[in-house]
């Protein structure tokens, strides 16, 4: 496991969330329940991008949606609200002032 910065607190100011590539990882770095938190950006489905819009409300879970076919997954837990065996992948957090690392397998 390797730690890298993504990015730092600035980059959130706009839409809370923010997305980067490092190494071959597209992690989507975002703020929820006052929460740094990190996860694949890449729907397991199809590839397709899971941020770049608001998080909103489900079955009263936040959900982030796949731009591409629609697919909602949990914003705490990355599973998909409907095809539970679709998971997106977490990614550990970490704020040191105000830089945010990630770390990576």
């Amino acid at each position: 496991m390797f730690k890298r910065k993504i990015g730092t607190l600035s980059d959130l100011e706009n839409n809370n969330q923010f997305s980067r590539w490092i190494e071959n990882h597209d992690i989507l770095i975002y703020r929820l329940n006052n929460r740094l938190r990190a996860i694949s950006n890449i729907c397991p489905h199809f590839g397709g991008p899971i941020g770049y819009h608001e998080i909103k409300e489900f079955d009263k879970k936040k959900v982030f949606t796949c731009l591409w076919h629609n697919l909602q997954f949990c914003a705490d837990t990355g599973e998909c609200v409907t095809h539970k065996k679709l998971k997106l992948r977490k990614y550990k957090v970490e704020l040191v002032r105000n830089d945010i690392f990630v770390y990576i397998n």
